[in-house]
């Protein structure tokens, strides 16, 4: 069962492989993003960042829809985490099945607008967001299960 979906530049990391995984009792993180899966050296970091015990899967958007039919069917507790607004929308839209999404890092960059302390979008990333939006997905920014959620408006 998907237990949480997160959108983070840094994918996984030390937020993402052990406050939230531990949080959700993830048994299984997926990561989703076009760039990692087609980056051996990515993935191999990757997979040396996830907690022992945890198992990984690196798709692309394309890779990830063929097999959520079968995800969905796994005993395990997962979790998904995006590397950008763009993959995490093109997947939402093929797979509308989540209710809420969490944005927890999008990195700073020539053209971006700050919606919270670690969440800045630029133009192409805002239209990202709304396109997740029309699907009557709530966003919230939130860095760790201790922090406040706050949900992000266009």
């Amino acid at each position: 069962m998907v237990k949480g979906v997160r959108v983070d530049h840094r994918l996984v990391h030390g937020q993402v492989a052990f406050t939230w995984t531990h949080f959700y009792a993830a048994t299984r993180i997926i990561v989703i993003d076009d760039k990692a899966a087609g980056d051996e050296f990515q993935k191999m970091a990757l997979k040396m960042a996830k907690p022992a015990g945890c198992k990984l899967n690196i798709f692309t958007v394309e890779q990830a829809l063929s097999k959520m039919e079968k995800v969905e069917e796994l005993k395990d507790s997962i979790f998904i985490v995006f590397g950008c607004t763009r993959d995490a929308a093109r997947f939402l839209e093929g797979y509308p099945k989540f209710k809420e999404v969490n944005y927890g890092g999008i990195a700073k960059k020539e053209g971006s607008k700050a919606f919270g302390e670690v969440v800045y979008l630029n133009s192409q990333e805002i239209a990202d967001t709304q396109r997740i939006l029309d699907l009557g997905i709530s966003i919230y920014m939130q860095q760790l299960p201790t922090t406040k959620k706050v949900l992000l408006k266009l």
